[in-house]
This record gives structure tokens, C-alpha cells and sequence, in this order.
């Protein structure tokens, strides 16, 4: 977990529905920021935040990284709360054939389901090693394509078998839905990884759904950015308790997904000076825990709390509490240090969001044939992923490795391996690792409030 050094001072914000929490971390320093009731996506909102933040800390803030994840999510869980809305989305599944029993072409999460307005199906795919199922069906394709110019459809998600090992036919399909369609936000499961044609299908059209609403926020953030004078950059949390640019964010605002679960868990870790640790979180149904591993959220691909299905965007890994044993003592494996976090929930994401790092991920599959091939596949995987996490935002030669696991896939050919490297960076020359404890006072008054307790789905 890094934070910088001097006089510069780094902001989180956790942005809820109809509001806004933000903290300041400057030197040794945190401080917490009272926020109004201002709305989080409206102009207003993050001019009222921004300002906080700069009289916090007058001249020196460096950058601001904000935390979207639940004011997302809250749009995809209850549309009617949110005014702008999120969009309906055509689904292009690129199969052999298409699902003869009606439920096999949906989605079993009826929340994803719901998202969609339009369903096609086009012939083609690959299988776990990029063999080719059958050729792509290019003249479904343009009746497809034809279908959605007429119907002026704006969001396209995009998923294949054996896309992660062989993108081509996504990637034709993407090509031809972009030409017909110039303007729209088309997600392709490719971009992804992961495993699995529900989770992956669930992501890409979550990540369609989510386009515009994400566009209009950061919109309306960078527009703030720039009002307020601090020449800040702006950052956007990422679902594995990283950060990434808003134009990456734009790109798959589903990688935002899940953040403020593994915001906390890294600001829980920083605010108690321990770069190893397992932190207990209080939640309504009960305490969970998750770990942190030089400084940053140990994440998964896993269903996020609501969605009804597993995604393929890595998200931190909670379990829930074991409890206290008879003689009063938790039931811990005593391997690293346990962190009780007793701060209030939307500071040590604030918290976290403000010392997070660019980051990247993939999880993919691949065929090996002997340990030059392994090691030649494993350097390639490492190299990409430092490509990923550089358009993240870290700066040239900061990139560091962080996780890397290759394991073999059960009931597949010998030499089918899953590979999972996760890749970590620094912004700036600047970045050092400490640790601050909380400042008692609140600074910003905003019509007089505390940040209120989270509703957490």
C-alpha cells in the first residue's frame, strides 16, 4: 500500500447514491472530510467535494481518486433511484448453434437478464485451446448487424467460447457491429478473461449496461477536476482495490465493480500500519474477513452481493467471520496479523482509495507442451499484464509482479493450464510505503452532517 512523501496530499472519495464521503491523506496525516447531501454524479456534488479537499489541503493535492463501485452497482440494483439510468443492451452470443431450450438462451441471473433487450445468435466460437468449433457465420452476421442499425441499438455485449485462447471471431463481430454502429459502447468478453460463458456473458453485458451512466459521471468529475484549480489528476478505483485512468474506466466501467470491499480492506491495513494482515469488517448480517498481501486486497473472480451470478472482474475475497471460540479467542489461523476494523466503513474506503496503486489483471488459459514452453508463456502473460497496468496509470519502469499462480485445469488434455498474473505499479517517483493514523477532527464542514452509516447491499 504506497503513499507519497513531502508535502503532497492524495484524496479518496467514495461516491453513494445521492452523496459523497472523501478523505485526505497528507504526510502522516488522514483526514476525514464531512460531506453534504449533494448528489455524487451532478456538477454541484463534486464541486462541493472538491472544495473540501482543497481546503484541506491548499495547493498540494496531488491526485483524487474516486470510488464509483456502489453508485454503479445501485443503478444496475434499483434503477428507479437513479435518474440517468441505465441502458439496455443487445447480446451477440457467437456459438456453433443457438440454445434450442428458451432457458439456456438467458442469463439465470434475473437481474442480468433484465439488462437485456435484444438477443442473437451467430455461428461460430472456439473451444479452452482456440480450437475453432465452426467457421464464423458472416451472413448472419450482417443480417444481425443490419437488425441493430435499423433499431438504433447504442449497447452491444459480445461473448464467445474460447474467446480467452482465440478472440478472432469476437473481434470480427465487434469490427462489423462498430462499422454499422459508430457511436455505440460495445463489450467484448475478450477484454476480460476469466472462465465460464455465464459469468463471462454476465460481465460483458453488466460493462454495456453501465456505459453511459460512467461516461456522464466522469464527465462530470473531470469537468469538476478542472473548475477547481488543483491541476489534481483524477483516478477511478478498480474492483481489485486498485486504480485505473477514467479513459480505461470508460472503456470497461465493469472493472470498477466490487471496489469499496477491497478500499476497505486495504485502509483498514494502512490506518493499523501493517502491510500482511487479515481485517474483520462489520456488516449488517454479520462480520467478514478478508486479507491484504503487500498492502493490496487478496481478490477472485465471484459474485458480487445482488447480481445473482459470478462475474469474471476480480473482486476482494470475504468469508464470513468464525466467531469466538468457548475460552473468548477468535478461531484465527495466527499467520499474519488480525486487524479489527473499527473506523467508520466509508472513511477506510475513502481511505484506501487514496493510497491505491494502477494495477492489472488477467486470468487465461493456455496449452503447454514442455517447461521452455511454460516459461516462455508465463513471460509473455507477465509482459502484457505490465502493458495493462502502464494504461492503468503507472509510471515507465514502476510495474511490479505481484500474483502470479499457473495450475492445471482439471478434464482437459494434459498441458491445459489456467494462468492468473496480477501486476502493480506506481504513479510517480514519489510513491514510498508508511502508514498515517486518523486525525480526530473533521474538516469541510458541509451543512453541518458526518458521513451516515453505508447501506451495503
Amino acid at each position: 500500500m504506497s503513499r507519497q512523501h513531502g508535502d503532497s496530499a492524495y484524496a479518496g472519495v467514495t461516491l453513494r447514491p445521492g452523496r459523497c464521503v472523501a478523505a485526505v491523506i497528507r504526510d502522516a496525516t488522514v483526514m476525514a472530510l464531512s460531506c453534504g447531501s449533494s448528489g455524487a454524479a451532478d456538477p454541484a456534488g463534486a464541486d462541493e467535494v472538491l472544495g473540501a479537499i482543497a481546503a484541506a489541503a491548499p495547493g498540494d493535492i496531488q491526485a483524487v481518486t474516486i470510488d464509483p463501485s456502489r453508485l454503479l452497482l445501485d443503478a444496475v440494483l434499483h434503477p428507479a433511484a437513479d435518474s440517468a439510468g441505465t441502458g439496455r443492451v443487445a447480446v451477440i452470443r457467437i456459438v456453433p448453434r443457438a440454445a434450442r431450450d428458451p432457458r439456456l438462451g438467458r442469463s439465470p441471473a434475473e437481474l442480468v437478464e433484465g439488462l437485456v433487450g435484444r438477443r442473437f445468435t451467430v455461428g461460430g466460437g472456439h473451444d479452452l485451446l482456440g480450437n475453432e468449433l465452426c467457421p464464423l457465420d458472416t451472413a448472419a452476421l450482417a443480417r444481425v448487424c443490419a437488425h441493430l442499425q435499423r433499431a438504433g441499438v447504442r449497447g452491444v455485449a459480445i461473448v464467445a467460447p474460447g474467446s480467452q485462447a482465440q478472440p478472432e471471431h469476437e473481434r470480427a463481430v465487434a469490427d462489423a457491429v462498430q462499422a454499422a454502429l459508430p457511436d455505440a459502447h460495445i463489450s467484448a468478453a475478450t477484454d476480460f478473461g476469466g472462465q465460464g460463458l455465464v459469468a463471462r456473458e454476465a460481465t460483458v453485458i453488466l460493462d454495456c449496461a453501465l456505459g453511459a451512466i460512467t461516461a456522464r459521471l466522469l464527465n462530470v468529475w473531470e469537468d469538476a477536476i478542472r473548475r477547481s484549480g488543483t491541476g489534481a489528476a483524477l483516478r477511478v478505483a478498480r474492483g481489485d482495490g486498485g486504480y485505473s485512468t477514467p479513459s480505461r474506466a470508460r472503456a470497461l466501467p465493469a472493472l470498477t465493480l466490487g471496489a469499496t470491499d477491497a478500499l476497505e480492506l486495504c485502509g483498514a491495513a494502512y490506518l493499523h500500519g501493517a502491510e500482511e494482515c487479515r481485517v474483520v469488517l462489520p456488516r449488517p448480517g454479520g462480520h467478514v474477513s478478508g486479507d491484504v498481501r503487500h498492502g493490496l486486497a487478496v481478490v477472485r473472480s465471484a459474485e458480487l452481493a445482488g447480481i445473482g451470478t459470478a462475474l469474471v472482474v476480480p473482486t476482494a475475497v470475504l468469508a464470513p467471520d468464525p466467531g469466538v471460540s468457548q475460552n473468548g479467542e477468535r478461531r484465527w489461523v495466527r499467520d499474519v496479523p488480525v486487524v479489527h476494523a473499527d473506523a467508520d466503513p466509508d472513511l477506510l474506503a475513502c481511505v484506501g482509495a487514496a493510497v491505491s496503486q494502477p494495477t492489472a489483471w488477467i486470468d487465461e488459459v493456455a496449452f503447454i507442451e514442455s517447461a521452455e514452453h511454460l516459461e516462455r508463456i508465463r513471460r509473455e502473460a507477465e509482459e502484457r499484464v505490465s502493458a495493462i497496468v502502464m494504461a492503468n496509470g503507472a509510471a515507465p519502469g514502476t510495474a511490479y509482479l505481484t500474483e502470479a499462480s499457473i495450475v492445471a485445469v482439471p478434464y482437459s488434455p494434459a498441458g491445459t493450464v489456467r494462468i492468473r498474473v496480477r501486476v502493480a505499479g506506481a504513479a510517480d517517483g514519489e510513491l514510498r510505503r508508511a502508514h498515517g493514523e486518523v486525525r480526530s477532527e473533521v474538516h469541510g464542514e458541509m451543512q453541518g452532517r458526518r458521513p451516515a452509516e453505508p447501506v451495503v447491499p
